[in-house]
């Protein structure tokens, strides 16, 4: 048995042999989203690294799901949550006060400790359909994705650039990753959008089990939108990712962001930031998506948001350079 998973099941008997460990606030608490998509595992898979580091001091780290990114950002500003995990798009509005923060003025409290995961604006249309783009949506019917949600944020943005407004569907709905799963194999929806890693299950069984196709996002519209917002860059979902879909598929994507506030302690900071990037080896292999992760993909820069000051000390003990953007 590997080191982690021995550490793992003694630190979880641990927690099941006192109650009060299952009521008292966690050290860290992190916002992460539902547990059907990346962010959940994402957010669970730091906590481990963190706890068995940890554990002989007593420190604890737990995963909450979530609305999402947008509900992660309030949670932090409520001191709810001491870390969550935001999409880089959604980040840039909070600390900008835009999208869905007008009106509560730019964040300045934000603070970035890394990134994590790619994330790719994925489109699953019915085959039948013989839809290939984006700008081909027009009179389907089809879901957004749920409010306060990366993909609703996303899929907002990318109808605006394609001159597409919501009276040109013949149904809109606003149904979370599983719902809109269940919906487009009852044939109840044209079309469905994800923000995710890939491979991804959900999609996988969208492909496979109810028709679906994955369709391109991208053309000079897109470009445009790109230029206009550089928070989304350019991304492509290789061919045989999953079966039935040989090609390369265009599109654009964000980065999967982990984000805390000034008000999270420099020596957590630090001490989160090295769990994950001392056993960069043990996390690649707690999910998928996370398997092909580098240190030059995770490695925090400032943007629009600052890096903390516990994740730039790990960086400049390690002699890494945190300059770049996620």
């Amino acid at each position: 048995m590997h080191w982690l998973t021995r550490a793992f099941v003694a630190a979880l008997a641990v927690g099941l042999s006192g109650c009060a460990l299952v009521v008292e606030r966690p050290d860290v608490a992190i916002g992460t989203g539902s547990r059907s998509g990346a962010y959940y595992p994402l957010g669970d898979s730091i906590c481990r690294l963190f706890n068995l580091e940890r554990l002989r001091d007593g420190e604890r780290c737990v995963a909450a799901p979530s609305a999402g990114p947008v509900a992660n950002v309030e949670w932090l500003r409520s001191g709810r949550t001491d870390i969550g995990i935001v999409q880089s798009d959604v980040l840039a509005d909070a600390a900008a006060g835009a999208g869905p923060f007008t009106g509560r003025g730019p964040d300045t409290g934000l603070r970035v400790l890394f990134a994590g995961h790619a994330e790719a604006f994925t489109l699953v249309v019915r085959r039948e359909l013989g839809i290939r783009s984006a700008s081909e949506l027009r009179g389907t019917r089809i879901n957004m994705g749920s409010p306060g949600s990366g993909e609703r944020i996303a899929m907002a943005r990318v109808m605006s650039a394609l001159g597409v407004t919501q009276q040109d569907f013949a149904a809109v709905h606003e149904l979370s990753r599983a719902e809109q799963h269940r919906a487009l194999c009852d044939n109840e929806l044209d079309a469905m959008v994800y923000s995710v890693g890939h491979p991804d299950g959900l999609i996988r069984d969208a492909l496979r089990m109810c028709g679906g196709v994955l369709v391109d996002v991208s053309g000079p519209p897109i470009d445009a939108m790109l230029a206009r917002h550089p928070e989304y860059k350019r991304a492509v979902i290789p061919g045989n990712t999953y079966v039935d879909n040989p090609f390369d598929v265009q599109t654009l994507g964000v980065r999967a962001v982990i984000v805390a506030t000034v008000q999270l302690p420099d020596r957590l900071a630090y001490e989160i930031t090295k769990a994950v990037f001392d056993n960069l080896e043990d996390f690649r292999r707690l999910h998928p998506v996370f398997a092909m992760l580098s240190t030059a993909d995770m490695m925090a820069g400032p943007g629009s948001v600052p890096i903390h000051p516990g994740a730039a000390r790990y960086y400049l003990e390690r002699g890494w350079d945190a300059t770049k953007t996620p």
